[in-house]
């Protein structure tokens, strides 16, 4: 696959890999963030976004979302990454996907991050497949609930072709939370749980 791959990825937090990371000297942890900077540098993979989120969900503290060159690209940065013993130290979900375009660029002042998963779900699938004019209308409506409080659609990638769990994923962003409440309040009474089964993580860029 020579198109671009994107790749997102949420921390997990676990108490083995925390022990093993803080067992590292400094000097040994920072050898290790080299060698995980230089594997993506190495294949020209660049962020998207990098996300603090353990102040929303003390289980998932951190999440990301890389862009690859190619498919290559990727499981090149892997096998340097588990030669490193990245792996061994760093528990993370990831997922890959691809888009039909490129990151929209933030212009939002300190932006307010949303990623958003998307799950297969035959029977909201099924219902949405039966009327084109339905699924025109509800993307109509969610467009203009988003546009209405300030948010703005960054990335929207398919993903299913890597994982059959999930159509799909995207990051947003909000001017602020208050924002990002009142996107779904109004999502909610448009019915949107009713169309799509989603995993959402918020976060702020990391420092």
């Amino acid at each position: 696959m020579s198109k671009p791959i994107y790749e997102i990825f949420v921390g997990n937090h676990n108490i083995a890999g925390n022990l093993a990371w803080n067992a590292l000297s400094e000097a040994e942890r920072n050898a290790l963030n080299d060698q995980e900077r230089a594997a993506s540098e190495a294949v020209g993979a660049k962020a998207v976004v990098m996300c603090d989120s353990a102040w929303a969900d003390e289980m998932h503290p951190w999440w990301g979302c890389m862009r690859f060159p190619d498919l290559v690209a990727r499981i090149e940065q892997t096998r340097r990454l588990k030669q490193a013993g990245w792996l061994d130290r760093v528990e993370a979900f990831s997922l890959l996907g691809t888009s039909a375009t490129e990151p929209a660029a933030v212009t939002i002042p300190n932006p307010l991050y949303k990623l958003w998963i998307i799950k297969s779900n035959p029977a909201s699938a099924q219902t949405l497949n039966q009327s084109r004019d339905l699924q025109a209308l509800i993307r109509e409506k969610h467009d203009a609930i988003n546009q209405q409080f300030g948010g703005q659609n960054i990335l929207y990638c398919e993903s299913s072709w890597c994982n059959e769990a999930y159509r799909g994923f995207g990051i947003s962003a909000y001017p602020d939370v208050e924002a990002n409440m009142k996107i779904i309040a109004g999502l909610n009474e448009l019915g949107w749980p009713g169309f799509f089964e989603a995993i959402t993580y918020l976060g702020v860029p990391a420092t």
